[in-house]
């Protein structure tokens, strides 16, 4: 982890322990602060906060809170209880599944480790999910037809959404690796096709600057074809 992050996380911890007492349970670091693709300055910092109870108050001290640590890129935590995450597998196996996959214990009790996630769950919401995602692409060629800011950082936001989402596949087509780009590679070979602008997009996440148009451009239509082949693809592995 990086050690900079490792020192305000701390501080965050002992911060959200004065404010929020006996109520607080867990504080989980997911997502790519908590993988080797964290770029500092850049990407997010996500937490899941775990409460005994959850009320008003707490949920307002925890807002005051986070107003410090926006600088640092902290995103709003998502705050549950215990119960919630037991009640909520079925309902979203991607995110729980994520979260697992990657995360970092910064205080309390570790909910995620033993959770039991079961597949046709996680089927059905990758599925659906990554249809999704190609409806959005196809949307946002028609909102952009010249490439521009808007269609860069509607990208960017693709870019997350579908390393989420082949991760999760991964573990529906046993690839053992957990390097997105090398899973988008197996993908490819099971395919039997290149899955180059799709990887080119997952990459967009963790680069330094924003792609320039000739770039983008170069990559449209390959990207739309593979998105639409990989979702073809599954329909028919999936339906097995």
């Amino acid at each position: 982890m990086d050690k900079k992050l490792e020192k305000i996380l701390e501080k965050f911890k002992e911060e959200m322990k004065k404010e929020l007492g006996e109520a607080l349970h867990s504080i989980i670091l997911y997502g790519s602060a908590s993988r080797a693709d964290f770029v500092p300055k850049r990407s997010d910092v996500n937490v899941l906060v775990v409460l005994n109870k959850i009320d008003r108050t707490l949920l307002a001290k925890i807002g005051k809170l986070m107003k410090r640590y926006r600088g640092y890129r902290f995103a709003t935590p998502v705050v549950v209880d215990k119960d919630y995450i037991e009640r909520s597998l079925d309902v979203f196996p991607m995110e729980f599944q994520e979260i697992q996959r990657n995360h970092k214990i910064i205080y309390g009790e570790n909910l995620i480790s033993g959770l039991k996630i079961a597949k046709e769950a996680l089927r059905l919401q990758l599925e659906r999910e990554l249809k999704q995602s190609l409806l959005w692409l196809r949307e946002l060629l028609i909102e952009y037809p010249k490439i521009n800011r808007g269609l860069t950082n509607a990208l960017m936001n693709l870019s997350r959404a579908i390393a989420t989402q082949i991760r999760a596949l991964s573990s529906l087509v046993s690839c053992s690796t957990e390097n997105t780009l090398s899973i988008i590679a197996s993908l490819g070979q099971k395919i039997g096709a290149r899955l180059d602008s799709i990887g080119w997009l997952v990459s967009l996440r963790v680069k330094p600057k924003a792609p320039k148009k000739a770039e983008i451009q170069k990559q449209l239509s390959n990207l739309l074809e593979e998105l639409n082949l990989l979702v073809q693809w599954i329909d028919e592995m999936m339906g097995k």
